[in-house]
C-alpha cells in the first residue's frame, strides 16, 4: 500500500512538471510568434532605394474632398508597352478587374496611364520623367484622372509631370505634381507591381 502511494505521489508530481513544462513552452512560443510578427511588419514597411518611405500623394476637388492613398489602395498594371497606375479609396481593389467597382458616396480613385511613342515596354527597369500631354517626347502622360461616384473628371495641368523613380516587380515608386483651377494630384506615391 505504500509502495503505491509513493507510485501516484510520483506520478502526480511528474504530471504537474510536465504541465508546468508544456505551460513555459507556451510561453516561448508565444513570444517567438509576436517577435516573427514584429519582423514582419518591418518587411512590411521597408520599401527599394529609390521609393519614399510612405505614399503621400493626396487629390483634392470638390467632389473628391481631400483623400490621400495609402500602400494598400496603390496598384500598377503592367500591360507590357504600357501601363496605368490605380489609387482608390476602397478596399478589395483587384487590379486584374480594375474597372470593376461600383462606386458609391464617398468612393475616390485616381488614375492615370505611362507610355512611349516608339512602343518601348514601360516595365521593370524603367525610370525617367512623363510630362503631361508633352508634344515631341518619348515618354506619354495622357491623362490624370479622378473618379468619383458624381465624376470622371481631369486635372489639366500643362506643367503636370509623373517621375517614376524605382520600378521592379515589387513596387512601383515616384511623385506626381499636377494642379489646376480646381483639382490637383501631388505628392509621393508607392504602387504595389502587377503583371496583367
Amino acid at each position: 500500500m505504500k509502495t503505491k502511494n509513493s507510485l501516484l505521489k510520483l506520478i502526480g508530481v511528474m504530471l504537474i512538471s510536465l504541465m508546468a513544462l508544456a505551460g513555459c513552452g507556451k510561453a516561448t512560443e508565444e513570444v517567438k510568434t509576436e517577435e516573427v510578427v514584429k519582423e514582419q511588419e518591418k518587411v512590411a514597411v521597408t520599401y527599394p532605394a529609390g521609393c519614399s518611405t510612405e505614399n503621400s500623394l493626396t487629390v483634392k476637388s470638390e467632389e473628391a474632398g481631400t483623400v490621400t492613398f495609402d500602400v494598400n489602395h496603390a496598384w500598377y498594371n503592367d500591360w507590357g508597352t504600357d501601363g496605368a497606375f490605380y489609387f482608390m479609396s476602397w478596399d478589395g481593389f483587384d487590379p486584374k478587374n480594375y474597372s470593376s467597382h461600383k462606386f458609391v458616396k464617398g468612393d475616390v480613385q485616381v488614375g492615370w496611364d505611362l507610355k512611349t511613342v516608339d512602343k518601348t515596354p514601360v516595365t521593370v527597369g524603367t525610370t525617367g520623367t512623363w510630362n503631361y500631354r508633352a508634344e515631341k517626347e518619348n515618354n506619354e502622360l495622357m491623362w490624370l484622372n479622378i473618379s468619383t461616384i458624381d465624376l470622371a473628371g481631369a486635372v489639366f495641368d500643362e506643367k503636370g509631370k509623373v517621375e517614376i523613380t524605382y520600378f521592379g516587380n515589387d513596387y512601383v515608386c515616384g511623385t506626381v505634381t499636377a494642379t489646376d483651377s480646381s483639382s490637383s494630384l501631388n505628392g509621393n506615391f508607392i504602387a504595389k507591381y502587377n503583371k496583367f
